[in-house]
């Protein structure tokens, strides 16, 4: 007979991303949510009750009070949800060229918060590839056809990667597997592989993002002491694609039996057919190496 899963107080916190105080409140003061009780008086949440919390807790993400929310049933809180990602989509497709024709006169200030609003808004897969990825693809057009100085091009990537990596700062006390995100020695291409970090958390698994240029027996001391669910690694330069098949057979070689390595960029595929390894996958954008981690975790 198949059993449905209940979550204690402290899991179903983690796993909706709230306090264990958080949601008793919302329980006692507002009556958001009943979980029931096991023969103990301890709470138990079950599925259903899991999402209504991550309803909940996206809503008073975007200003709606909980005091407000408390009596809606979930259609109108979805409802809510698509409600305010209409209006958080309305200007996206124009945002990358504003953005760059404010870095074009140096107007910092008005491309950081564009961009720092984008990130407050957006979810993260759209942020992505409605803005981040159709940016990088402008940055390399207008590079290419003068409109755009190589200074200015650096300070986009600056700004990027110091906004996007901002995000990816280890919650505190964090104990879950993490998936460990970095490049190879001489691999500096590294926005790609942050927004395939930022779509993994946004998936809802823990990330630990290393950077760049780390060789192979680095990433295995840091999985292993770790205990890491995987690791991602990002291989563009296609002069780098030979030191990096040395570099994988080490990894290969040192992690723990069943730890995945998912292989974005375009180097990916021939590394991966190269190595033939069970382990190693190669993947070709950031949705797919997300959609390849919560396949493994769940068979995990």
């Amino acid at each position: 007979m198949y059993l449905r899963p209940m979550y204690p107080i402290k899991a179903a916190a983690e796993l909706v991303g709230l306090s264990t105080e958080t949601l008793r409140a919302w329980e006692r003061r507002h009556g958001a949510i009943r979980p029931v009780r096991d023969a103990q008086g301890r709470r138990l949440y079950n599925p259903e009750t899991i999402e209504r919390l991550s309803r909940l807790h996206r809503l008073t993400d975007r200003g709606h009070p909980i005091r407000d929310l408390a009596a809606l049933d979930d259609d109108a809180l979805d409802r809510l949800l698509e409600d305010g990602r209409r209006a958080a989509y309305g200007g996206v497709e124009g945002l990358p060229s504003r953005m760059l024709d404010a870095i074009a006169d140096y107007r910092v200030d008005v491309f950081d918060r564009d961009l720092s609003v984008a990130i407050a808004t957006l979810p993260m897969t759209v942020l992505m590839t409605r803005v981040v990825m159709p940016l990088l693809r402008e940055v390399g057009l207008r590079w290419a056809d003068g409109r755009l100085a190589v200074a200015q091009e650096r300070l986009v990537s600056s700004l990027l990667r110091m906004r996007l990596l901002a995000i990816l700062s280890p919650p505190p006390r964090e104990q879950r597997p993490r998936m460990l995100f970095a490049t190879l020695p001489d691999e500096r291409h590294e926005l790609g592989l942050i927004g395939a970090a930022l779509q993994t958390l946004e998936a809802g698994m823990p990330v630990l993002y290393l950077g760049t240029e780390l060789p192979a027996l680095e990433i295995v001391r840091v999985a292993v002491k770790l205990g890491a669910a995987g690791v991602a690694l990002s291989s563009v330069d296609p002069q780098q694609a030979r030191p990096a098949l040395e570099e994988l057979r080490r990894l290969d070689a040192g992690l723990t039996p069943g730890v995945p390595v998912w292989l974005g960029g375009t180097n990916a595929r021939y590394l991966a057919e190269e190595l033939a390894s069970a382990r190693i996958h190669a993947v070709g954008d950031a949705q797919s190496m997300t959609r390849g981690m919560a396949s493994h975790a769940g068979r995990g």
